[in-house]
Protein backbone atom coordinates (compact mmCIF):
# COMPACT_ATOMS: atom_id res chain seq x y z
CA UNK A 1 0.00 0.00 0.00
CA UNK A 2 2.55 2.06 0.95
CA UNK A 3 4.11 1.63 -2.47
CA UNK A 4 0.64 2.83 -4.71
CA UNK A 5 0.40 5.43 -2.21
CA UNK A 6 3.99 6.53 -3.04
CA UNK A 7 3.39 6.60 -6.53
CA UNK A 8 -0.02 7.93 -6.93
CA UNK A 9 1.56 10.91 -4.72
CA UNK A 10 4.63 11.14 -7.09
CA UNK A 11 2.14 11.50 -9.98
CA UNK A 12 -0.07 14.08 -8.61
CA UNK A 13 3.43 15.92 -7.67
CA UNK A 14 4.74 15.74 -11.42
CA UNK A 15 1.26 17.44 -12.32
CA UNK A 16 1.53 19.75 -10.62
CA UNK A 17 5.25 20.73 -11.30
CA UNK A 18 4.39 20.38 -15.32
CA UNK A 19 1.47 23.22 -14.67
CA UNK A 20 4.21 25.57 -12.86
CA UNK A 21 7.32 25.08 -15.07
CA UNK A 22 6.12 27.07 -17.97
CA UNK A 23 3.12 29.75 -18.96
CA UNK A 24 0.24 27.25 -19.49
CA UNK A 25 -3.00 28.05 -21.19
CA UNK A 26 -5.07 25.52 -20.80
CA UNK A 27 -8.73 25.19 -19.84
CA UNK A 28 -9.64 23.51 -16.67
CA UNK A 29 -11.66 21.08 -19.02
CA UNK A 30 -8.50 20.13 -20.54
CA UNK A 31 -6.67 19.60 -17.50
CA UNK A 32 -9.33 17.00 -16.34
CA UNK A 33 -9.15 14.97 -19.56
CA UNK A 34 -4.71 15.02 -19.12
CA UNK A 35 -5.09 13.99 -15.71
CA UNK A 36 -7.90 11.44 -16.17
CA UNK A 37 -5.52 9.94 -19.08
CA UNK A 38 -2.66 9.89 -16.72
CA UNK A 39 -4.82 8.29 -13.44
CA UNK A 40 -6.66 5.72 -16.32
CA UNK A 41 -3.09 4.41 -17.34
CA UNK A 42 -1.50 4.34 -13.58
CA UNK A 43 -4.14 2.29 -12.65
CA UNK A 44 -4.37 -0.23 -15.41
CA UNK A 45 -0.31 -0.27 -14.62
CA UNK A 46 -1.18 -1.59 -11.61
CA UNK A 47 -3.87 -3.51 -11.41
CA UNK A 48 -3.70 -4.45 -15.19
CA UNK A 49 -2.22 -7.27 -14.94
CA UNK A 50 -3.93 -8.44 -11.58
CA UNK A 51 -7.55 -7.94 -13.79
CA UNK A 52 -5.93 -9.96 -17.15
CA UNK A 53 -4.45 -13.34 -14.81
CA UNK A 54 -7.90 -13.52 -12.73
CA UNK A 55 -9.81 -13.27 -16.88
CA UNK A 56 -7.34 -16.14 -17.79
CA UNK A 57 -7.19 -18.19 -14.34
CA UNK A 58 -10.15 -17.35 -12.23
CA UNK A 59 -7.22 -17.34 -9.35
CA UNK A 60 -6.77 -13.03 -8.52
CA UNK A 61 -3.20 -12.02 -7.26
CA UNK A 62 -2.67 -8.75 -5.44
CA UNK A 63 0.06 -6.46 -7.20
CA UNK A 64 0.08 -5.09 -3.79
CA UNK A 65 1.26 -8.18 -2.07
CA UNK A 66 2.89 -9.36 -5.71
CA UNK A 67 5.19 -6.76 -6.46
CA UNK A 68 5.29 -3.59 -8.99
CA UNK A 69 4.67 -5.30 -12.23
CA UNK A 70 6.21 -3.81 -15.88
CA UNK A 71 2.75 -2.05 -16.75
CA UNK A 72 3.60 0.22 -13.60
CA UNK A 73 6.75 1.10 -16.03
CA UNK A 74 4.54 1.52 -19.16
CA UNK A 75 2.24 3.74 -17.48
CA UNK A 76 4.43 5.98 -16.41
CA UNK A 77 5.63 5.90 -19.65
CA UNK A 78 2.33 6.75 -21.18
CA UNK A 79 1.54 9.33 -18.38
CA UNK A 80 4.49 11.42 -18.95
CA UNK A 81 3.91 11.31 -22.97
CA UNK A 82 0.53 12.35 -21.91
CA UNK A 83 1.78 15.86 -20.15
CA UNK A 84 4.40 16.37 -22.48
CA UNK A 85 2.16 16.92 -25.50
CA UNK A 86 -0.20 18.54 -23.45
CA UNK A 87 2.02 21.53 -22.57
CA UNK A 88 3.30 21.33 -26.10
CA UNK A 89 -0.09 22.24 -26.90
CA UNK A 90 -1.14 24.78 -24.30
CA UNK A 91 2.18 26.33 -22.97
CA UNK A 92 3.24 29.90 -24.78
CA UNK A 93 7.01 29.06 -24.31
CA UNK A 94 8.54 27.37 -27.33
CA UNK A 95 8.50 23.17 -27.30
CA UNK A 96 12.07 23.41 -27.86
CA UNK A 97 13.32 24.77 -24.40
CA UNK A 98 10.19 22.97 -22.65
CA UNK A 99 10.29 19.61 -24.00
CA UNK A 100 12.80 18.38 -22.21
CA UNK A 101 12.52 19.94 -18.63
CA UNK A 102 8.46 18.39 -18.94
CA UNK A 103 9.42 15.03 -19.39
CA UNK A 104 12.76 14.49 -17.96
CA UNK A 105 10.96 13.92 -14.22
CA UNK A 106 8.59 11.24 -16.04
CA UNK A 107 11.39 9.09 -17.72
CA UNK A 108 13.17 9.33 -14.78
CA UNK A 109 10.67 7.57 -13.27
CA UNK A 110 9.80 5.14 -15.79
CA UNK A 111 13.51 3.96 -16.49
CA UNK A 112 13.94 3.50 -12.65
CA UNK A 113 11.00 1.32 -12.66
CA UNK A 114 11.40 -1.06 -15.37
CA UNK A 115 15.51 -1.09 -14.13
CA UNK A 116 14.26 -2.61 -10.79
CA UNK A 117 11.32 -4.85 -12.12
CA UNK A 118 14.11 -6.23 -14.78
CA UNK A 119 16.53 -6.87 -11.70
CA UNK A 120 13.55 -8.58 -9.72
CA UNK A 121 13.32 -10.82 -12.71
CA UNK A 122 9.47 -9.18 -13.66
CA UNK A 123 8.44 -7.75 -10.69
CA UNK A 124 10.03 -4.96 -8.56
CA UNK A 125 10.44 -5.41 -4.57
CA UNK A 126 7.64 -2.82 -3.39
CA UNK A 127 9.98 -1.32 -0.82
CA UNK A 128 12.78 -0.23 -3.74
CA UNK A 129 9.61 1.41 -5.58
CA UNK A 130 8.47 3.03 -3.16
CA UNK A 131 12.35 4.35 -2.31
CA UNK A 132 12.76 5.78 -5.44
CA UNK A 133 10.23 8.21 -5.54
CA UNK A 134 13.44 10.65 -3.80
CA UNK A 135 15.00 10.81 -7.62
CA UNK A 136 12.24 12.33 -9.34
CA UNK A 137 11.64 14.58 -6.21
CA UNK A 138 14.99 16.05 -6.63
CA UNK A 139 14.83 16.19 -10.25
CA UNK A 140 11.71 18.17 -10.36
CA UNK A 141 13.34 20.51 -7.27
CA UNK A 142 16.48 21.01 -9.54
CA UNK A 143 14.87 21.53 -13.21
CA UNK A 144 12.20 24.22 -11.51
CA UNK A 145 14.76 26.28 -9.30
CA UNK A 146 16.84 26.34 -12.56
CA UNK A 147 14.34 27.73 -14.74
CA UNK A 148 13.74 30.24 -12.32
CA UNK A 149 17.61 30.82 -10.76
CA UNK A 150 16.27 30.80 -7.26
CA UNK A 151 18.55 27.90 -5.76
CA UNK A 152 22.08 27.20 -5.56
CA UNK A 153 24.62 24.41 -6.20
CA UNK A 154 24.67 24.02 -2.27
CA UNK A 155 21.03 23.98 -1.61
CA UNK A 156 20.32 21.59 -3.95
CA UNK A 157 23.18 19.14 -2.82
CA UNK A 158 21.42 19.51 0.81
CA UNK A 159 17.57 18.73 -0.53
CA UNK A 160 19.80 15.57 -2.26
CA UNK A 161 21.37 13.98 1.20
CA UNK A 162 17.73 14.73 2.57
CA UNK A 163 16.02 12.77 -0.15
CA UNK A 164 18.18 10.01 0.13
CA UNK A 165 18.18 9.66 3.72
CA UNK A 166 14.21 9.48 3.13
CA UNK A 167 14.59 7.15 0.51
CA UNK A 168 16.95 4.53 2.27
CA UNK A 169 14.15 4.86 5.21
CA UNK A 170 11.63 4.57 3.23
CA UNK A 171 13.38 1.21 1.53
CA UNK A 172 14.75 -0.38 4.67
CA UNK A 173 12.74 0.35 7.55
CA UNK A 174 9.49 -1.18 9.20
CA UNK A 175 6.21 -0.06 7.07
CA UNK A 176 5.32 2.41 9.70
CA UNK A 177 8.91 4.11 10.09
CA UNK A 178 8.97 3.74 5.70
CA UNK A 179 5.47 5.70 5.80
CA UNK A 180 6.21 8.70 7.75
CA UNK A 181 9.68 8.93 6.09
CA UNK A 182 8.07 9.19 2.76
CA UNK A 183 5.84 11.75 4.34
CA UNK A 184 8.70 13.70 5.31
CA UNK A 185 9.84 13.16 1.63
CA UNK A 186 7.25 15.01 0.14
CA UNK A 187 7.03 17.45 2.17
CA UNK A 188 10.24 18.85 2.21
CA UNK A 189 10.45 19.02 -1.21
CA UNK A 190 6.82 20.73 -0.92
CA UNK A 191 8.70 23.34 1.25
CA UNK A 192 11.56 24.05 -0.06
CA UNK A 193 9.68 24.41 -3.53
CA UNK A 194 6.78 26.38 -1.85
CA UNK A 195 9.86 28.26 0.39
CA UNK A 196 11.63 29.22 -2.99
CA UNK A 197 8.48 30.63 -4.99
CA UNK A 198 7.69 32.71 -1.82
CA UNK A 199 11.07 34.30 -2.23
CA UNK A 200 11.27 34.73 -5.91
CA UNK A 201 7.31 36.40 -6.16
CA UNK A 202 8.77 38.84 -2.84
CA UNK A 203 11.73 39.40 -4.81
CA UNK A 204 10.53 40.15 -7.93
CA UNK A 205 7.75 42.51 -6.08
CA UNK A 206 9.94 44.49 -4.34
CA UNK A 207 12.16 44.63 -7.87
CA UNK A 208 9.43 45.99 -9.31
CA UNK A 209 8.20 48.61 -6.78
CA UNK A 210 11.87 49.47 -6.69
CA UNK A 211 12.05 50.05 -10.47
CA UNK A 212 9.28 52.07 -10.95
CA UNK A 213 10.62 54.56 -8.11
CA UNK A 214 13.78 54.78 -10.77
CA UNK A 215 12.14 55.23 -13.45
CA UNK A 216 9.93 58.06 -11.40
CA UNK A 217 13.33 59.38 -10.71
CA UNK A 218 14.40 58.91 -14.05
CA UNK A 219 11.62 60.59 -15.90
CA UNK A 220 11.38 64.06 -13.40
CA UNK A 221 15.63 64.31 -14.04
CA UNK A 222 15.18 64.34 -18.06
CA UNK A 223 11.66 65.97 -18.02
CA UNK A 224 13.92 68.93 -16.14
CA UNK A 225 16.59 69.14 -18.53
CA UNK A 226 13.77 68.83 -21.48
CA UNK A 227 12.42 72.06 -19.79
CA UNK A 228 15.67 73.69 -19.69
CA UNK A 229 16.66 73.24 -23.07
CA UNK A 230 13.13 74.09 -24.49
CA UNK A 231 13.27 77.11 -21.89
CA UNK A 232 16.34 77.96 -23.62
CA UNK A 233 14.93 78.05 -27.71
CA UNK A 234 11.66 80.30 -26.08
CA UNK A 235 13.77 82.56 -25.02
CA UNK A 236 16.26 82.08 -28.67
CA UNK A 237 14.25 85.31 -30.67
CA UNK A 238 14.85 87.12 -27.84
CA UNK A 239 18.77 86.48 -27.11
CA UNK A 240 18.47 87.55 -31.31
CA UNK A 241 16.62 90.94 -30.74
CA UNK A 242 19.63 92.08 -27.82
CA UNK A 243 22.26 91.16 -29.87
CA UNK A 244 21.16 93.25 -32.66
CA UNK A 245 20.30 96.35 -30.82
CA UNK A 246 23.61 96.16 -29.25
CA UNK A 247 25.51 95.94 -32.31
CA UNK A 248 23.82 98.26 -34.54
CA UNK A 249 24.16 100.57 -31.37
CA UNK A 250 28.09 99.87 -31.42
CA UNK A 251 27.70 98.90 -27.95
CA UNK A 252 30.29 95.99 -28.17
CA UNK A 253 31.19 95.81 -24.89
CA UNK A 254 28.12 95.00 -23.88
CA UNK A 255 27.38 92.51 -26.72
CA UNK A 256 30.28 90.26 -25.61
CA UNK A 257 29.16 90.33 -22.08
CA UNK A 258 25.77 89.42 -23.31
CA UNK A 259 27.51 86.84 -25.43
CA UNK A 260 29.45 85.08 -22.45
CA UNK A 261 26.09 84.82 -20.10
CA UNK A 262 24.89 83.01 -22.83
CA UNK A 263 27.71 81.05 -23.30
CA UNK A 264 27.46 80.25 -19.55
CA UNK A 265 23.57 79.36 -19.79
CA UNK A 266 24.40 77.14 -22.80
CA UNK A 267 26.63 75.27 -21.02
CA UNK A 268 24.29 74.24 -18.58
CA UNK A 269 21.91 72.89 -21.06
CA UNK A 270 24.40 70.88 -22.92
CA UNK A 271 25.96 67.98 -22.02
CA UNK A 272 28.69 67.07 -19.15
CA UNK A 273 30.21 63.97 -20.65
CA UNK A 274 30.84 62.75 -23.86
CA UNK A 275 32.20 59.22 -23.42
CA UNK A 276 31.34 57.50 -26.44
CA UNK A 277 28.95 55.10 -24.95
CA UNK A 278 25.23 56.31 -25.20
CA UNK A 279 23.76 55.03 -22.18
CA UNK A 280 26.80 56.21 -19.97
CA UNK A 281 26.43 59.61 -21.74
CA UNK A 282 22.62 59.43 -20.53
CA UNK A 283 23.02 58.43 -16.49
CA UNK A 284 25.71 60.70 -15.96
CA UNK A 285 24.52 63.63 -17.61
CA UNK A 286 21.49 63.24 -15.86
CA UNK A 287 22.92 62.72 -12.33
CA UNK A 288 25.58 65.28 -12.65
CA UNK A 289 23.06 68.09 -13.73
CA UNK A 290 21.16 67.21 -10.54
CA UNK A 291 24.78 67.33 -8.74
CA UNK A 292 25.09 71.00 -10.30
CA UNK A 293 22.07 72.13 -9.21
CA UNK A 294 22.39 70.75 -5.09
CA UNK A 295 25.74 73.04 -5.48
CA UNK A 296 27.84 69.88 -5.97
CA UNK A 297 31.71 70.24 -7.39
CA UNK A 298 31.69 67.79 -9.96
CA UNK A 299 35.08 66.46 -11.62
CA UNK A 300 34.31 63.54 -13.88
CA UNK A 301 36.47 62.09 -16.68
CA UNK A 302 34.59 58.81 -19.19
CA UNK A 303 36.01 57.27 -21.79
CA UNK A 304 33.79 54.25 -22.53
CA UNK A 305 33.76 51.41 -25.57
CA UNK A 306 30.74 51.96 -27.34
CA UNK A 307 29.48 48.05 -27.36
CA UNK A 308 29.78 46.54 -23.39
CA UNK A 309 28.90 43.11 -22.69
CA UNK A 310 27.17 44.50 -19.70
CA UNK A 311 23.08 44.89 -20.39
CA UNK A 312 22.22 48.99 -20.61
CA UNK A 313 19.50 47.98 -17.57
CA UNK A 314 22.39 46.77 -15.88
CA UNK A 315 25.01 49.15 -16.29
CA UNK A 316 22.04 51.90 -15.43
CA UNK A 317 21.57 49.73 -11.98
CA UNK A 318 25.02 50.27 -11.18
CA UNK A 319 26.01 53.82 -12.03
CA UNK A 320 22.20 55.20 -11.11
CA UNK A 321 22.60 53.77 -7.67
CA UNK A 322 26.46 54.85 -6.94
CA UNK A 323 25.30 58.46 -8.09
CA UNK A 324 22.02 58.35 -6.16
CA UNK A 325 24.41 56.96 -3.07
CA UNK A 326 26.97 59.90 -3.48
CA UNK A 327 24.74 62.52 -4.09
CA UNK A 328 22.75 61.29 -0.72
CA UNK A 329 26.12 61.42 1.03
CA UNK A 330 26.77 65.26 -0.48
CA UNK A 331 23.04 66.14 0.94
CA UNK A 332 24.46 66.00 4.65
CA UNK A 333 27.03 68.34 4.33
CA UNK A 334 27.72 72.25 3.91
CA UNK A 335 27.08 73.11 -0.17
CA UNK A 336 30.94 74.41 0.20
CA UNK A 337 32.07 70.69 1.38
CA UNK A 338 30.19 68.58 -0.94
CA UNK A 339 32.40 67.19 -4.32
CA UNK A 340 31.83 64.24 -6.44
CA UNK A 341 34.43 62.82 -8.44
CA UNK A 342 33.65 60.24 -11.37
CA UNK A 343 35.94 58.37 -13.54
CA UNK A 344 34.79 55.25 -16.09
CA UNK A 345 37.56 53.91 -18.58
CA UNK A 346 38.48 50.57 -20.45
CA UNK A 347 41.45 48.59 -18.41
CA UNK A 348 42.36 45.63 -20.67
CA UNK A 349 39.30 43.42 -20.43
CA UNK A 350 37.69 44.91 -17.48
CA UNK A 351 35.45 48.24 -17.69
CA UNK A 352 36.81 50.20 -14.50
CA UNK A 353 34.08 52.50 -12.36
CA UNK A 354 35.46 54.49 -10.03
CA UNK A 355 32.69 56.96 -8.07
CA UNK A 356 34.31 59.19 -4.95
CA UNK A 357 32.52 61.68 -2.81
CA UNK A 358 32.59 63.68 0.23
CA UNK A 359 31.03 62.24 3.28
CA UNK A 360 30.87 62.19 6.95
CA UNK A 361 33.43 59.62 8.28
CA UNK A 362 31.93 56.60 9.78
CA UNK A 363 34.63 54.76 11.97
CA UNK A 364 32.42 51.66 12.08
CA UNK A 365 31.81 51.45 8.25
CA UNK A 366 32.14 48.08 7.37
CA UNK A 367 31.30 47.44 3.34
CA UNK A 368 29.56 43.80 3.67
CA UNK A 369 27.14 45.45 6.77
CA UNK A 370 26.82 48.70 4.85
CA UNK A 371 25.08 46.89 2.04
CA UNK A 372 23.30 44.50 3.87
CA UNK A 373 21.63 47.07 6.83
CA UNK A 374 21.28 50.33 4.65
CA UNK A 375 17.56 51.27 5.10
CA UNK A 376 15.22 52.69 2.39
CA UNK A 377 15.59 52.64 -1.61
CA UNK A 378 18.99 53.29 -1.46
CA UNK A 379 19.49 50.54 0.74
CA UNK A 380 17.46 48.35 -2.35
CA UNK A 381 19.64 50.43 -4.64
CA UNK A 382 23.58 48.39 -2.68
CA UNK A 383 21.65 45.25 -2.79
CA UNK A 384 20.84 45.70 -6.74
CA UNK A 385 24.07 46.72 -7.17
CA UNK A 386 26.15 43.95 -5.09
CA UNK A 387 23.71 41.30 -7.22
CA UNK A 388 24.60 42.87 -10.57
CA UNK A 389 28.31 42.44 -9.85
CA UNK A 390 28.23 38.57 -9.13
CA UNK A 391 26.18 37.95 -12.16
CA UNK A 392 28.91 39.58 -14.26
CA UNK A 393 31.63 38.09 -11.90
CA UNK A 394 32.58 41.33 -11.60
CA UNK A 395 34.80 43.64 -8.56
CA UNK A 396 32.89 45.61 -6.09
CA UNK A 397 34.88 47.64 -3.64
CA UNK A 398 33.28 50.82 -0.76
CA UNK A 399 35.22 52.79 1.23
CA UNK A 400 34.54 54.81 3.79
CA UNK A 401 37.99 57.03 4.92
CA UNK A 402 37.87 60.39 6.66
CA UNK A 403 36.01 63.00 4.35
CA UNK A 404 35.64 60.91 1.43
CA UNK A 405 33.17 57.27 0.45
CA UNK A 406 34.40 55.86 -2.50
CA UNK A 407 33.00 52.99 -4.85
CA UNK A 408 34.73 50.96 -7.69
CA UNK A 409 33.60 48.04 -9.65
CA UNK A 410 35.36 46.49 -12.26
CA UNK A 411 33.32 44.55 -14.76
CA UNK A 412 34.55 42.59 -17.66
CA UNK A 413 34.34 43.88 -21.13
Amino acid sequence: MITLAAQAVLLAVYAAYVRRLGRLRASRIAWVVALAICVSAFACGWFGGALWSWALTGTATDPLVAGVPWGVSVSWAAATLTLTLFDAFFDEEPVSLMWAPVAAPGLLTCVLLACTVGLGGGVAPTAVAAAIVGAPLWLMFVLSMRRRGSASPRETVLLACVLALCSAAVGLAEPMVAAGALVVELLVYLLLTGGFERLRRGFESSTERFQQEVLSRQYDEIRGIYLDMRGWRHDYHNHLQVMKADLAAGHLEELWAYLDELERDLDRVDTYVKSGNLMVDAILNSKLSLAEKDGVTVTCKAVVPELLTVDDVDLCVILGNLLDNALESCEKLPAAERWLRVYLAARGSQLYVSIQNSAVEDPGFNARNYITEKRGNHGLGMKRVAAVVDKYEGFLNLANEPGIFAAEVSLPL
